[in-house]
């Protein structure tokens, strides 16, 4: 039985609830560091899968050049590079339903066993063959961990944190990529694969102490090691704790007879997975953050992520060789970085609307300034040196990179942790990030013919007002996840016709309810 506050009377009659005991605050500065070593370990996991993606950065240029000791054209560097996001797609895919059947942690686990074979193979490779293929490993372990990472952070931290650490796998790409390029900037790369081993060594051994998710233990039936494992994450607070877990079990039993009145009035031929995705709770949200992610993707981040000098050597007019790669490339991971971090701090204040709606709103602006200048460069209305013109794009694109950082690219992936019921939260996430990377993949490659038809100018145009489209999508369907437990967002999608946000039943989904902890 938990021992209930008691309240002061103040001289006017009124009452004060009395401050926490000192045993309260120590079991909360105790479950904040729980929490934060769980999302430690994750982060050293996911900016060791953010390394393979800048990694071909710095590998090709040293490949191409005359002195290489593994001479490379231009047709082996293409399959270098684009080999890894082949293989991220078969990850993602086979990480949704391990995830349910293994464990989230398990899973992030396995991922760091081909991430640090594929390192291993780069670092000794004889011929362009072993890249390939430590290529095709990283590439698989880093499609395993987007949608477990989001997962478990969601299931192990409380409502009050989980914006924060659920925003800090965009924060550890970014970290990853600037770390790769910086360690590509001072050693060979054959160095840079072995230090890359490192990151999800580390993860795997850290991983191996900390406990499962509790949401996945008591969906497996295991509620004594959840109960052992939310004691750890919230500090030993035993009210806390028999209040979660109480929550969970009856969730879940409620999922339990729900499923089995479906059952009864349908044949049940497909597997308990594929028909869950009718339920409205699971294809409500689906549909929701997938039309979110796509705009997200269309309004640009990964075209610069993969074509930032291209795209400013053709929208300045000069030459590829006239433009530092490396430099460009280490801006753009800088600035992702730093405005990941901003992100991570605003999430404690404003909610993911907020956020998303400001990203949207200055991408757009950020693009149309870019079009503007152009536009004027090439009409003849600005006359200005080669130099100056280069610098003011790259800027331009920044600003772009930042604001489009902000929300439009931190929140899709984050956001998909929270929406999805748990029972199937693993496969249908893998579902989402598999269907990502076909549609990043699919971006990226096409985009060399799009630009030659659209130009630079047209190409931002294209982003501005996708992120314009993405900005009125956010402020009419997107819901908003801050502070509320993942239960009680999953009986909003549950209950009624909850698409549109705006329109929503407040009653569902009232920020301060009895399951708010």
């Amino acid at each position: 039985m938990c021992e209930e506050k008691k309240n002061t009377t103040t001289p006017s009659g009124g009452k004060t609830e009395k401050q926490p005991s000192l045993l309260d605050q120590v079991a909360k500065k105790k479950s904040l560091l729980a929490q934060c070593l769980m999302n430690g370990a994750i982060i050293l996991l996911v900016t060791g899968s953010g390394m393979p993606i800048g990694f071909s950065a710095i590998l090709l240029p040293q490949l191409q050049a005359p002195n290489s000791d593994i001479p490379t054209d231009d047709n082996w560097a293409s399959w270098i590079a684009s080999v890894h996001s082949i293989m991220s797609p078969l990850g993602s895919l086979l990480a949704g339903p391990l995830m349910d059947r293994l464990g989230r942690r398990c899973v992030l686990q396995l991922s760091s066993l081909p991430m640090v074979a594929g390192w291993f193979l780069i670092a000794i490779a004889p011929d362009l063959w072993w890249i390939a293929a430590g290529r095709m490993l990283a590439g698989f372990a880093v499609g395993m961990v987007p949608a477990t990472s989001q997962v478990l952070i969601g299931e192990v931290s409380e409502p009050r944190l989980r914006g924060v650490f659920a925003s800090s796998p965009n924060l550890s790409y970014a970290l990853g990529i600037l770390m790769v390029y910086t360690l590509g900037s001072i050693w060979p790369w054959r160095v840079v694969a072995a230090l890359s081993s490192a990151l999800p060594a580390a993860g795997l051994i850290l991983m191996a102490t900390l406990p499962e998710s509790p949401v996945w233990l008591v969906n497996s039936g295991r509620v004594d090691k959840a109960r052992k494992s939310l004691l750890w994450l919230r500090g030993g607070d035993q009210c806390k704790v028999n209040h979660e877990l109480h929550l969970l079990v009856v969730h879940l039993k409620s999922q339990q007879d729900q499923e089995a009145c479906q059952e009864q009035d349908t044949c049940h031929v497909l597997p308990e997975e594929i028909t869950a995705l009718k339920r409205p709770e699971v294809f409500k949200p689906f549909l929701i953050i997938l039309i979110f992610s796509l705009l997200q993707i269309l309004s640009g981040p990964y075209v610069v992520i993969f074509y930032g000098v291209n795209l400013i050597s053709s929208a300045s007019g000069c030459r590829d060789t006239d433009i530092h790669s490396l430099t460009v490339a280490v801006m753009t991971a800088l600035v992702r970085f730093v405005v990941s971090i901003v992100t991570t701090v605003c999430l404690l204040r404003l909610g993911r609307r907020k956020i998303g709606i400001v990203s949207g709103i200055g991408t757009a602006l950020a693009c149309i300034l870019l079009v503007t200048f152009l536009q004027m460069n090439d009409h003849g209305k600005i006359q200005i040196d080669g130099d100056l013109k280069i610098a003011i794009i790259a800027t331009l694109i920044m600003i772009y990179v930042a604001m489009n950082t902000f929300g439009l690219f931190s929140l899709p992936c984050m956001m998909i942790g929270e929406v999805l019921p748990a029972r199937v939260r693993g496969f249908v996430s893998g579902i989402f990030v598999t269907i990502l990377n076909v549609i990043i993949f699919s971006t990226t490659k096409s985009y060399p013919f799009i630009a030659s038809f659209l130009g630079p100018s047209g190409v931002f145009l294209t982003f501005a007002i996708v992120a314009v489209l993405a900005t009125v999508y956010i402020y009419f369907f997107l819901p908003e996840t801050r502070d509320r437990p993942l239960t009680q967002i999953e009986n909003y999608f549950a209950v009624g016709k909850n698409y549109l946000w705006i329109r929503r039943d407040k009653s569902l989904i009232a920020r301060k309810s009895t399951l708010h902890h």
